[in-house]
């Protein structure tokens, strides 16, 4: 394949992006700040260690850069310390548990089929593989039961309770577990890689003086490039998890992404974020509501973030998936609390808000794709395509 071949593909996922809209609650439209400085000549530098303490020369302009990128992190989320190093949620979360575990130690965290994450203890993933992993559930409602934790915690004693999850559509009482968690000698680390944006917009409680850390992808919510970031006010946790970052499991950071990471921090730190971040939880409580009407059940009876699931038991949810897509809208299927089916055909499917409100979508537009989804559901035959383009033409993602 020669280059022109290359370029053609980056052109053809452009106009894909621009035709379809995009209802997967783990993806967002990076701004086209943080899209450009991604692609700065940072991209040719090599900058391993940290801001003076770097194993290779020519980093003193890149430090003035992770430094104002840590100090920005740090107000955004009203943090003591913060690394901006981690190159994903994944290695973000790895790191913490290099700092706070040993091999074996027990980790408390919710089943990935009530709405957990891959490396809070899924079987296949490095967490389980590494560490023992004890799952708690959702009770009959589909809630988080903090009495049961509770008890979990008194008798099984683990090391670490992993709180903030990948597909649950209600609060976190973080400061009932962190009560919790202390009288038991039990760590807390608080993934809000989804949920991040409101946190920072004051729209949902701010984990951080309830967490022994706090970790988070840079994406989703928050709407900058895909990385991680990791945050806590316990200083001697953080110098240890500062080492486990580095050298522990990452040689040089990402130079390029750290500035990116910086403008996308600048960025939520604004009036107007927090209005864009309102109008999310509008149009997820807008959408829910269409599908509550239409005869659907979810989860829960509301949703206080970006996303939610809708039960589809008895239809294929990967057909559903496919038909959607074809028609222009993208989502994913996804385990339901107590699911009984497999992965690949789970018995939901979850919808995100995020992306569609990036391109300004409100209440009536988001009314009627709720409407479009339904009569898919309901009638594979139906064909929504022009529907969508023209949508989508309304509503450009950055024009």
């Amino acid at each position: 394949m020669n280059f022109y071949n290359f370029i053609n593909l980056i052109k053809l996922e452009s106009i894909k992006q621009e035709k379809t809209l995009n209802l997967i609650a783990s993806e967002n439209y990076s701004s086209l700040s943080t899209i450009i400085y991604s692609s700065s000549c940072y991209i040719n530098k090599y900058t391993e260690g940290y801001p003076k303490n770097r194993y290779y020369s020519g980093c003193k302009i890149f430090d003035i850069f992770e430094n104002k990128s840590i100090i920005e992190s740090q107000l955004l989320f009203s943090s003591l310390f913060s690394n901006v190093q981690p190159h994903s949620g994944a290695q973000a979360n790895f790191a913490v548990f290099q700092t706070l575990l040993n091999k074996n130690d027990k980790i408390l965290s919710l089943d990935l089929k009530s709405g957990g994450h891959l490396t809070h203890g899924f079987i296949k993933n490095f967490s389980a593989k590494i560490f023992n992993i004890i799952n708690y559930c959702l009770d009959k409602n589909n809630l988080i039961d903090n009495n049961y934790i509770n008890l979990i915690i008194k008798k099984e004693k683990p090391k670490l309770l992993i709180l903030g999850y990948s597909s649950y559509q209600e609060l976190i009482d973080w400061k009932k577990l962190n009560i919790i968690s202390k009288k038991n000698n039990c760590y807390i680390l608080s993934d809000i890689s989804h949920i991040s944006g409101f946190i920072c917009s004051g729209l949902i409680k701010n984990p951080i003086n309830y967490s022994d850390v706090v970790s988070s992808t840079t994406h989703k919510t928050l709407r900058g490039i895909k990385g991680g970031i990791l945050l806590s006010n316990n200083k001697n946790i953080f110098n240890k998890i500062n080492s486990s970052v580095f050298p522990g499991q990452q040689g040089g950071s990402i130079s390029n992404n750290i500035i990116s990471k910086y403008v996308s921090f600048k960025e939520a730190n604004n009036f107007n974020f927090i209005k864009y971040t309102k109008q999310i939880l509008i149009n997820s409580k807008i959408m829910l509501k269409t599908f509550f009407y239409r005869g659907y059940k979810s989860s829960t009876k509301e949703t206080i973030n970006h996303m939610f699931l809708i039960n589809l038991l008895n239809k294929c949810t990967l057909l559903i998936e496919k038909i959607l897509e074809k028609n222009g809208i993208l989502l994913n299927r996804n385990f339901f609390p107590n699911d009984i089916k497999f992965s690949k055909n789970p018995s939901a499917i979850r919808i995100g808000l995020s992306s569609v409100t990036t391109r300004k979508l409100k209440n009536l537009e988001v009314e009627l794709i709720s409407n479009y989804i339904c009569d898919i559901i309901e009638n594979y035959k139906k064909n929504y395509k022009n529907q969508i383009k023209i949508l989508c033409l309304k509503f450009p993602i950055y024009k």
